[in-house]
């Protein structure tokens, strides 16, 4: 089956934001280590954040492969779920920086980037192109996107 352009956006767009997140992650390893060894419980569970960092990256893989590649409407809204989160995240983070609780750094502003294109990869699956990826046709065609570009 030929991927429809609009999925093939979302996988592009999902990928940028998983880098910048992977990025922002890496910027951000000592910071959060210094908040888990904080606590007493926590401070000799040494492998909680790689863990959770492997987790979080197996699930990402695991909803792009059900998503941009072996379609399921499940994965569909589980990713368009966590970018409803996400927003959300983005709006709490946008707040703090606006009361001045928080300060403006490379970490915040690549994090709020990384949100925007994951929203706007979620987006991506509800383009007319995408119904019929997902099984959900309405009698659309793939080619009812605009850009008649490489779907492979």
């Amino acid at each position: 089956m030929i991927r429809p352009v609009a999925i093939v956006r979302y996988e592009r767009l999902y990928w940028a934001a998983f880098i910048l997140d992977t990025v922002v992650a890496a910027m951000t390893w000592t910071q959060r280590e210094a908040i888990v060894t904080a606590y007493p419980v926590l401070a000799k569970a040494t492998w909680i954040l790689p863990t959770f960092q492997a987790i979080g990256i197996a699930v990402t893989v695991l909803l792009w492969y059900f998503t941009a590649r072996a379609p399921s409407v499940v994965a569909k809204w589980v990713v368009v779920i966590l970018a409803a989160l996400s927003t959300w995240a983005a709006v709490q983070a946008l707040a703090t920086l606006a009361t001045g609780s928080a300060i403006v750094g490379t970490a915040s502003i690549l994090s709020l980037i990384a949100e925007a294109l994951y929203v706007a990869a979620a987006v991506h699956l509800f383009r007319p192109g995408s119904k019929a990826w997902f099984g959900q046709d309405d009698g659309a065609d793939f080619d009812t996107d605009t850009d008649r570009g490489n779907v492979a």
